[in-house]
């Protein structure tokens, strides 16, 4: 069945048709609250995890609205192609894989979609920093509006059950975004009606479902200080393949030394204005202080956090690098040290960081196409 869509992409009698590609534990939970609203149906793609949500479904396991045995979305199936079949169109295209533009970029995740035409909007639920740029110039021609939302959610997957801690926050804005500090050259930015009604929509069904969404004019400032911590932790982390625990019995002397890696990345985003004193720092809502402050803080609350729980916090990041998956190094540091360079600033640890980062990703890449390469010839044999 194919819905009448308005402008804002909402048929005023039917259910607004949603579009969600990787329905993972983040996938999970928002197309859950978008169907929590009663006025949104998920069609999720999914592929390792197919049989599961077409079988038994889930248990989400929740702090906020209890235990919800068997769950599942809308409709469930293994592609875009059958997702888009007979001219089915969406409103919204909900993004929830891990981007990796070295590996498999957005506008070729999206390919089928995006030719297709059936997509009102796009919302990227990723991780990372200047993950939008491909999606919108393989869209742009077309006018569709791309949204950017990151979140911050406590959830962990243990086969069927999606244990869901805590509260979700999610932040959302429009890209290409305001710019985040003001400027005197360049035509001035000016959302169009199409995407305002799209961000709009989003906000609205979010809402109902009793997700918690907030919206931004300047998402990347509001990336960018997220990353700060991903691009801090993760990658220490990942890099000695333990968690914050074991940095915190590091001396002072030493302590510093990684205090001054967190520095180059906080001082990035200072000095180009995507971070500055008096920002909104989410999911606490408190405001940013001084550049020093917030490495402090992301060392403090990792650290301490570890020490009085006996375990640290484990990244994706280093879970990936565990699990002999690629992960997110451009858009975690790739994306810092562009701006770094934009902005001719030295950033020898980061540089270092990132190098180090690379060289793992690839032998991962090339120890996954070897595996690959030899599982074909044993099919073949």
């Amino acid at each position: 069945m194919t819905n009448a869509v308005s402008s804002n992409g909402v048929s005023p009698s039917e259910p607004v048709d949603i579009l969600l590609i990787g329905l993972g534990s983040i996938g999970s939970v928002y197309a859950y609250l978008l169907e929590r609203s009663g006025k949104a149906r998920v069609t999720a793609v999914a592929r390792s995890n197919y049989e599961l949500y077409t079988t038994t479904g889930v248990t989400l396991h929740t702090d906020r609205f209890g235990i919800i045995e068997g769950w599942k979305p809308y409709k469930v199936v293994r592609s875009q192609a059958e997702a888009l079949a007979n001219g089915q169109r969406y409103a919204i295209c909900v993004v929830c894989t891990k981007c990796l533009p070295d590996v498999l970029p957005n506008s070729v995740l999206l390919k089928e979609a995006i030719e297709s035409g059936q997509i009102g909007s796009w919302n990227l639920i990723q991780n990372g920093l200047g993950i939008e740029e491909d999606l919108y110039q393989a869209v742009k021609h077309l006018g569709t509006p791309v949204m950017s939302s990151p979140a911050w959610i406590g959830i962990v997957t243990e086969g069927s059950l999606v244990r869901w801690r805590g509260k979700d926050t999610l932040v959302t804005g429009l890209y290409p975004p305001l710019p985040a500090k003001e400027t005197s050259s360049g035509e001035p930015r000016i959302f169009t009606e199409r995407e305002k009604d799209a961000l709009k929509l989003w906000v609205d069904l979010l809402t109902a479902g009793e997700g918690y969404v907030h919206p931004t004019d300047h998402i990347d400032s509001i990336r960018f200080s997220k990353n700060v911590w991903n691009c801090a932790w993760a990658v220490v982390t990942g890099l000695i393949r333990h968690t914050a625990l074991q940095f915190s019995y590091l001396s002072p002397t030493e302590e510093g030394y990684i205090k001054d890696y967190f520095m180059e990345i906080v001082d990035t985003g200072f000095k180009s204005g995507l971070l500055y004193e008096g920002m909104v720092q989410y999911p606490a809502g408190d405001t940013m202080g001084d550049a020093k402050s917030v490495v402090d803080r992301a060392w403090t609350v990792l650290t301490g956090t570890a020490r009085e729980r006996g375990v640290g916090h484990k990244y994706s990041l280093l879970i990936d690098v565990e699990q002999n998956r690629p992960f997110e190094v451009e858009v975690i540091v790739g994306s810092v040290l562009n701006i770094a360079k934009e902005n001719n600033l030295v950033t020898p640890r980061l540089e270092f960081a990132y190098a180090m980062l690379k060289a793992l990703q690839l032998e991962i890449i090339r120890d996954n196409d070897k595996k690959k390469v030899k599982k074909a010839d044993e099919v073949g044999a």
